[in-house]
């Protein structure tokens, strides 16, 4: 019996690890979720006329239902959160825009995130085609004490009828993360803790509705990537 201790031991801590590290993992995906940074609008130049000022809320898809996650961090992962938005045309084909998420039940939390976007071609009843660069942070959330997300972005963009338009995008993103170690990821390995590179492709596709044109929009976007829908974004804006 004796002899079988030690045995017992390694398979608990064994199993341990495997579950800290799936949880961990589902924690990144989660955080990659919050950071991501769209603007929520098509790939036509905006011109140098007003400011754009928006509303919204990104809708992160709901953890892995496997993952070995409590119900208080399933609930918090899964939330909406609101998003505001600011953009600004030029008068060429050059546009910048930032938004920032905000956290209701995480005080020390920020997400924020800006772009620089080239509208490479654009002409009357021709799709709007465009290069758009991107940086977005999240600090302080959760374990994470930072993750920086870098992205160049090709988009298209097209009017289906007068007020609609429709868009795709695919993009190349850069990820860097940081933890701060908690009790429960103590058995983690030095391979998974602190901190962590990678880089993903990723797809989306989104609709604007412009009824009160152009002092009025309503933009949709969902993205794809890891072979599932991982999140929603909605935003309300208005030129001032």
């Amino acid at each position: 019996m004796l002899l079988s201790t030690p045995c017992l031991l390694a398979e608990e801590n064994t199993s341990l690890t495997s579950t800290a590290a799936l949880t961990f993992s589902e924690k990144q995906r989660s955080w990659s979720r919050l950071n991501y940074y769209s603007p929520t609008e098509g790939y036509h130049s905006k011109g140098s006329y007003g400011l754009h000022v928006g509303l919204g809320a990104l809708s992160p898809g709901a953890p892995d239902k496997d993952a070995p996650i409590s119900e208080s961090a399933r609930r918090d992962m899964g939330a909406t959160r609101p998003r505001f938005y600011l953009s600004k045309g030029t008068p060429w084909p050059l546009d910048f825009g930032l938004s920032y998420s905000y956290f209701q039940d995480e005080s020390r939390a920020r997400q924020g995130g800006a772009h620089i976007q080239w509208t490479i071609y654009e002409g009357f009843q021709m799709p709007s085609i465009a290069l758009r660069g991107s940086r977005s942070v999240l600090t302080h959330y959760q374990e994470l004490e930072r993750l920086s997300s870098d992205s160049v972005e090709l988009g298209i963009s097209y009017g289906l009828i007068r007020y609609v338009v429709v868009s795709v995008a695919a993009r190349q993103e850069w990820e860097k993360g940081k933890t701060a170690a908690r009790e429960d990821f103590l058995l983690l390995t030095s391979e998974d803790l602190p901190s962590w590179t990678s880089n993903k492709t990723k797809f989306s596709w989104g609709m604007t509705i412009s009824p009160f044109t152009p002092f009025v929009q309503i933009g949709f976007e969902q993205s794809y990537w890891d072979r599932q829908t991982q999140l929603s974004l909605a935003k309300l804006s208005f030129l001032l």
